[in-house]
Parts: structure tokens; C-alpha cells; sequence
């Protein structure tokens, strides 16, 4: 069994995770898991947004862009 601890929130916050949780049919610790992971995603993102690709990523983009472009044709 997990060790669990108690978090304060708002009553608005409580209810709009209880039906995200609801919607996904999960407790609220797995809805909780899921959006602390996506945020940790979205950080990532952004952190690889902001670089600039080097030639050897570049020629690996190009190649997806194409392969896209390829199957898109058919």
C-alpha cells in the first residue's frame, strides 16, 4: 500500500478533479499522477522548443517531414 498524506484545496479544485477523475474512471491519486506527468511533458516541450536543432537533427526532421509528405500523397 502507498503512504498517503492529505492536501489542501479549494472545493472548486476538489470537484473539477473528482470529474476529471470520473470521466477517466480513476482514483483521484491516478488523476493526480496523470497531470503531474503532464506537466512535467509540457515543461519538457517547452524546454526543447526553445533549441535549435543541429544538422544531423535536422536531416532526421527533414526525413520525417518528408516521409509524412510521401504517405500523405498516397
Amino acid at each position: 500500500m502507498r503512504e498517503s498524506t492529505t492536501i489542501r484545496v479549494s472545493s472548486g479544485t476538489r470537484n473539477g478533479l473528482r470529474a476529471l477523475a470520473g470521466q477517466d474512471g480513476v482514483t483521484l491519486d491516478e488523476a493526480i499522477t496523470r497531470l503531474v506527468r503532464a506537466e512535467r511533458q509540457r515543461r519538457i516541450g517547452l524546454s526543447l522548443a526553445s533549441l535549435e536543432p543541429d544538422g544531423d537533427e535536422r536531416s532526421w526532421l527533414e526525413l520525417g517531414v518528408q516521409a509524412v509528405h510521401d504517405d500523405a500523397r498516397r
